[in-house]
């Protein structure tokens, strides 16, 4: 499998794409505005504490406060000061997820600060690789500390692995330093900005090619891969060209469906995603797939497309928490376990471990899938002004009934005269022309004129004495 990665900067955003075999399979949008947090850490005061909960509200200094999950048998108490690490990032009205569980990664390394577990890179296969990196470790490594030895330590010298616990020491350290200087809530470590985090966190996942359409990134990323004791076998690239790199590279018109409900598989079925609140649900449909066999081979046919496809846009889409696949219905279990089969190995190149939790009752498939972050179309996307995110406004039909029963109320009354002017949006006004209001002119003796008023709101309307 190819792999490239394509970062686009400007000042007001970064974007990355990467992309698998020429098809998108990740997406990933910071906006200067709005700069990610997950990976920083910050010194806190607990604000409240909500036992029923096992949570506390932790002040980090931000506009809002960040949530911190406390286990029954953890002491902490109002107005105690903690470092945490920022797990997850703001949503909406909710505020960042925290830990205490501090993790500092580092070209080879991740420092455990709070921890003396020592492990090892499933990635990394020789036995007697994983042996020497993890003795290396434990021989060198204060006993207070623990560390997670990256895949990019495989073959790496003594001294650039020990040059790298060095380098995170240090970094905790001057951590430490900070915190205890520090007298209110306060940032101490900022997690590294999008380019280079990408490059760290992917330079393992035998990419062929990083390209930038920034020059100074890209002579700042190879400096720092210039430093690594092995070098990576992704080539850095510089894009010099006048045309949007997106473009160039036939990524944009992937990227402008990413908020499509529907999704059509080659077969000719298609997906239909769903979010709410709770969760995300994904319906499997047949479509335009007739089949050429048996019912049940053609239900396992689109089903099988369908969860390798569902399994690339939970990553495209960065979908997270809970999942509900209802596939087409399977009568033998023998096709259920080849189209979970199917999804689950679809799902192992994905970074946010998601795990398929069975088949309920119901024939639904569950899926759980880490989330640490906005999804793209949450950074891409608002609600609807019209529907507020419903994705639904009022019946031309429903919006009529409306009107003729405030002009009836008004009639009935006399708290209108003889002249009336009814100011509705096109939407609305198209229905009336074919539903005209004559009726109740006749019954009232009244003349009633439309107008269409597309600045208005499809549901809303207006009505005017025109005596």
């Amino acid at each position: 499998m190819s792999k490239d990665i394509i970062i686009s900067e400007t000042p007001e955003e970064t974007r990355m794409a990467l992309v698998e075999d020429d098809r998108l399979a990740e997406y990933i949008v910071e906006r200067s505005s709005e700069r990610h947090l997950v990976g920083s850490i910050f010194t806190g005061k607990v604000k409240n504490i909500v036992r029923g909960l096992q949570a506390a509200f932790i002040d980090i200094g931000r506009e809002q406060n960040a949530f911190l999950f406390v286990p029954e048998d953890s002491v902490v108490n109002e107005g105690q000061t903690v470092i945490v690490q920022i797990a997850k990032d703001s949503r909406g009205t909710k505020g960042p997820m925290a830990t205490r569980s501090i993790a500092l990664p580092g070209k080879y390394l991740v420092l455990l600060p709070f921890s003396n577990y020592v492990g090892v890179s499933h990635k990394i296969k020789g036995k007697e690789e994983k042996t020497r990196l993890k003795e290396l470790i434990e021989q060198n490594k204060p006993t207070t500390v623990g560390c997670v030895i990256r895949t990019l330590a495989e073959g790496v010298s003594e001294d650039a692995l020990l040059q790298d616990l060095t380098a995170l020491l240090a970094t905790w350290r001057i951590v430490c330093a900070r915190a205890k200087r520090s007298t209110q809530p306060t940032l101490l470590f900022r997690e590294l900005d999008l380019p280079v985090r990408i490059v760290r966190d992917y330079l393992a996942e035998n990419v062929r090619r990083i390209i930038f359409d920034n020059e100074v990134t890209y002579k700042r990323v190879k400096e720092l891969v210039a430093d690594l004791d092995k070098k990576p076998q992704a080539s850095l690239q510089h894009f010099a060209g006048k045309s949007d790199i997106f473009a160039y590279y036939k990524v944009s018109e992937e990227i402008s469906t990413l908020d499509d409900r529907k999704i059509w598989l080659s077969c000719g079925g298609y997906l239909v995603l769903d979010h709410t609140e709770a969760m995300t649900v994904i319906d499997v449909n047949s479509g335009k797939f007739q089949g050429r066999t048996s019912l049940e081979e053609t239900v396992l046919e689109i089903n099988k497309q369908a969860a390798i496809e569902i399994a690339r846009q939970l990553r495209l889409r960065d979908i997270g928490g809970i999942i509900i696949i209802d596939f087409i219905d399977m009568a033998r279990k023998e096709t259920q376990k080849q189209v979970l089969d199917a999804l689950a190995i679809s799902l192992e190149n994905d970074k946010m471990k998601p795990k398929v939790q069975g088949i309920t009752a119901l024939n639904l498939v569950e899926i759980t899938r880490k989330k640490a972050r906005q999804n793209s179309a949450a950074v891409l996307y608002a609600p609807c002004p019209v529907c507020q995110g419903s994705g639904k406004v009022q019946s031309p039909e429903t919006i009529t009934v409306e009107i003729r029963r405030r002009l009836r109320h008004l009639l009935v009354k006399r708290l209108a005269a003889k002249d009336i002017l009814l100011t509705v949006h096109p939407y609305v006004g198209e229905w009336l022309e074919r539903h005209n209001l004559k009726d109740l002119e006749k019954e009232f003796g009244c003349t009633i004129s439309v107008e269409k008023d597309p600045a208005l709101h499809e549901e809303a309307f207006c009505l005017l004495d025109n005596a």
